[in-house]
């Protein structure tokens, strides 16, 4: 089962509610983008799991348009639009949880 989760950068303002990395549930596996483009960030399907086909990998892309320049995102790594700090997960916040 997959979890989204409410992060935010404190140097620049950018928010969302994604996995914050790799994640899986039952279907599908997920790894959060930032698209350079929307200025989101976006969990986007890397493959898809059917019990009667073999998984296929998927090349992450925004989900608005794959000619938006899109960069690989978890959250241990510093802020994808400023680097300058890493994102603060908000505990407050809401979790979605997903299969």
């Amino acid at each position: 089962m997959g979890m989204l989760q409410d992060f935010t950068c404190p140097a620049c303002g950018l928010q969302g509610h994604v996995s914050g990395g790799e994640d899986c549930g039952m279907i599908a596996a997920t790894t959060t983008i930032y698209c350079k483009t929307c200025d989101t960030l976006q969990d986007a399907t890397v493959e898809k799991c059917r019990v009667s086909v073999p998984a296929r990998r998927i090349k992450p892309r925004c989900e608005k348009s794959s000619l938006h320049p899109i960069k690989l995102w978890n959250k241990n790594e510093m802020c994808p639009r400023c680097g300058q700090s890493s994102l603060a997960l908000d505990e407050r916040g809401i979790v979605t949880m997903w299969d």
